[in-house]
Formats: C-alpha cells, sequence, structure tokens
C-alpha cells in the first residue's frame, strides 16, 4: 500500500504516514547503529522510532550518506524549504566513531588445520588470535572500518545480517605459512585449470607477503558464524637481520592494516566480479584502499605483490611514489608532461599486475574524485550497489550517469580538471 506524504511548506514540516515506513538501520556519525522507523522530518531534524517505542530525534548531517538519500527519496524537500544539511568538509566517520573496546567479548575457540585459536569477538568480526597477540587494536581497527564503509554504503550493514568476517592474526611466519599452504591447497582440489593456476599463485606470492584473504570452502564458515571471505595478517614485522626478533604490531592505525581492511569492505560491498566484468574495477577498489590508508593515517606503506605469469614464479612488489603526502603535487606534473594519463581507458586497464607506482596514485587519485563530495559519496553508493547487482563495472557512459555527467567524456574532463586544481592537496 503506497503511503501517504503531507507537506507543511510553511512549518517545514514533512511527516511519515499512519502507515509508516519499513525500519530502517540509522547511522550516526558518533558511532551509534539504530535501528527504527522514519516518523518525521522536520528542517534539518529527523525523527525515528526505535523498536522500543520510543522517539529518537538526529540531525540530517549526523546521519549515513545512505540515510540522507533514503529521507530525499521518501520526503523530497520543496525547493523553498532546501537547506544545506552537510557541510562542506567530509567528516572521517572511522575516526569520529565511539568504540567501546570493553564490549568486545570471548567468543569461544575457532578450529582450523588441527589448531586451535582463541576469539575475540566485536559486533561485526571474529579476530583469531594465539597468545602472545593482542588482538583487541586490530578488532578495533576493524569496527572503525566497517563503520566507515556503512556510513558510505546503504545496503553494507545488511551484509553482516546473522554472520561476521573472520580476522587471523597469524603470531609466526609457521602459523601464517601453514594458512598459505591449505589454502592452496584448498582451491586446488576443487579441481580444473583455472584453480590449478590460482592454487600456484596463491604458493608463491603468499609467503612473501604479509598479508592475504582468502575464501573459507566448505563447512568452516556456516560452523563458525563467518562469511566465507577471511583476512589474514602477520602480526608481527620481522627483524631487519635473519637474528632479529619480530617485533609485535601495536596501535591502530597501522597504515597497511587500513589499508587491507579498506579493501576488504569495498569487496564486501561490492561483491566481486569475474574477470570479464572486472575492467576498472582494480582502480576502484585498490585506489580506494590507498585513499583510505593516506587519509587516515598520514602515509602509505603498502606494497602489493604482482605476478605476470600463470606460475606465480616472478613475484615482485610495487607501492605508491615514495611520500604519501606530496602524491597530488607528483602526479600533477606527471600529469602536465605527459607520463600519466588520466583518461577512462587508462584507468579500466589498470590491474594488480600491470601495477606500478605511477599507476597506483592514480588509482588512488580517482578514488578520491569519485569520494570528494556528499554527492558524489552519494553517487558512488550507487555506483557500488550496481556492481554489486550486475557483478561488472558499468562502462563508462553509464559509469558517468552516476555522477550527473551527460557521459565518460564529460566526466574524465571535469576529472582532469580536479586533479589540475587546488582541491586535490
Amino acid at each position: 500500500m503506497k503511503h501517504l506524504r503531507y507537506s507543511l511548506i510553511a512549518a517545514g514540516l514533512l511527516i511519515a504516514s499512519a502507515y509508516g515506513l519499513d525500519p530502517q538501520t540509522w547511522i550516526v556519525i558518533d558511532g551509534r547503529i539504530v535501528e527504527g522507523e522514519l516518523q518525521k522530518v522536520s528542517g534539518n531534524l529527523v525523527t525515528i522510532l526505535g523498536k522500543d517505542g520510543k522517539q529518537l530525534q538526529l540531525d540530517k548531517a549526523s546521519l549515513s550518506i545512505g540515510n540522507n538519500e533514503y529521507i530525499k527519496e521518501h520526503f523530497p524537500e520543496p525547493k523553498s524549504l532546501l537547506t544545506s544539511t552537510t557541510s562542506t568538509r567530509l567528516p572521517e566517520p572511522a575516526k569520529l566513531a565511539k568504540i567501546d573496546t570493553k564490549t568486545f567479548k570471548a567468543g569461544g575457540i575457532f578450529h582450523i588445520l588441527d589448531e586451535t585459536w582463541e576469539v575475540l569477538e566485536t559486533p561485526h568480526f571474529k579476530v583469531m588470535f594465539q597468545k602472545p597477540v593482542d588482538p583487541v587494536d586490530t578488532a578495533e581497527l576493524a569496527e572503525r572500518m566497517w563503520f566507515d564503509a556503512a556510513y558510505v554504503h546503504s545496503t553494507f550493514p545488511s551484509k553482516f545480517t546473522g554472520v561476521k568476517m573472520a580476522i587471523f592474526l597469524a603470531p609466526t611466519d609457521s602459523h601464517y605459512d601453514r594458512i598459505g599452504k591449505w589454502y592452496a591447497d584448498t582451491v586446488a582440489k576443487v579441481g580444473g585449470e583455472q584453480n590449478e593456476a590460482v592454487a600456484a599463485k596463491i604458493r608463491s606470492t603468499w609467503p612473501p607477503s604479509a598479508s592475504g584473504n582468502m575464501h573459507l570452502i566448505g563447512d568452516i564458515a556456516r560452523v563458525q558464524g563467518v562469511m566465507e571471505y577471511a583476512r589474514v595478517f602477520r602480526a608481527y614485522r620481522k627483524g631487519k637481520s635473519a637474528a632479529a626478533k619480530p617485533e609485535p604490531i601495536k596501535g591502530v592505525w597501522e597504515p597497511f592494516f587500513v589499508h587491507c581492511l579498506a579493501n576488504d569492505m569495498i569487496e564486501v560491498q561490492a561483491g566481486g566480479v569475474p574477470q570479464q566484468g572486472a575492467k576498472g574495477y582494480f582502480a576502484l577498489t585498490t585506489g580506494h584502499s590507498y585513499f583510505k590508508e593516506v587519509s587516515l593515517t598520514g602515509k602509505s606503506e603498502t606494497g602489493l605483490l604482482r605476478s605476470q605469469s600463470q606460475t606465480g614464479l616472478d613475484v615482485s612488489t610495487v607501492g605508491g611514489l615514495a611520500d604519501a603526502r606530496t602524491w597530488p603535487v607528483e602526479l600533477k606534473k606527471l600529469v602536465r608532461k605527459g607520463e600519466v594519463k588520466a583518461t577512462f581507458e587508462t584507468l579500466t586497464l589498470l590491474t594488480r599486475e600491470g601495477a606500478d607506482p605511477k599507476r597506483n596514485v592514480l588509482a588512488y587519485s580517482w578514488a578520491r574524485y569519485l569520494e570528494h563530495t556528499h554527492p558524489f559519496l552519494a553517487a558512488y553508493n550507487k555506483l557500488v550497489q550496481q556492481i554489486n547487482d550486475t557483478n561488472q563495472v558499468p562502462e563508462p557512459d553509464y559509469f558517468a550517469k552516476f555522477y550527473g555527467f551527460s557521459s565518460g567524456a564529460a566526466m574524465e574532463a571535469d576529472f582532469q580538471k580536479w586533479l589540475q586544481s587546488p582541491e586535490f592537496h
């Protein structure tokens, strides 16, 4: 049944119908997650009826991009009532959220590889560890990155309904390498030439890596109540010499961990894409990961492992340019010199195998551009949802329409103009 909508222009009040709307998840910038029904909108104030029957008033500016789009959809404001509900400066949900680590709890044990892992359970993650590893900092960062994604992507919280994401913190090289070998063997057992090739790459790239993602194939995910998609970290830094002891990684804002978890969140939301629909996917996901790493920590320590052969025997590492603080300045120069082409064609052809510092920084700039204003974030929300629904990145002309451009060429020109503007610094 269609709901009724009443507009009181003089009072600037929009009221929900007596029949009400479906309950929604409301993401508040301070870290609160509220389940409830939108009742009315008065100026910048939104009234939510919670599950407990109590009303809660929230400012639009404190609500997520997806929540504000939902409000606009059901209660579009007359032009005479349009007011600015957001500041020009974008908030940083990951840093503003109030995460209480005292609510984290022991979650039993997790069995894999005939080994027992302790579990620290948070609202959205199960962090597996073995002593002497302390999982609290990584667990807090994971929740902060979850909240960062939930603030932008309206359907993201639903991805975690009844399920959590698994993160493994390997305490030693031996633990880390055994997980990688187990994962490669599991993929190979599925059979087929393609899976054999994937398994070969895992075997070659896993040992030199500091982190990897994997799929918990079979009953493991179901029994443990986690997604198939999982993240594995080395929970330590190797010593500078062979004789030096590894150092445990401490602190919440670890740049490399931020990069990896930002990648995980966008992968979960976008759902991944098959090879035939993947043109532009690397620029979107890896660019986003570098963007979050730099914006939240002020630096980048992430190098990408790449292998151009089917066997994965030619493994090498590539990151961004030397100092992340100077990436905008350096990229501007490279574009002006013609050494980097800031075009849709270049962006759609970027891959991990062909990555180099210049291309990684270009991907970073693309992500910054796609997410640099509230309207662009709203478009980004819809774009990533489209990728999830269709399992492919839209062609440039269709891609551009999400952002209100008439064509891919028009959006490309705007991107190039933005790159050379003072706003990109």
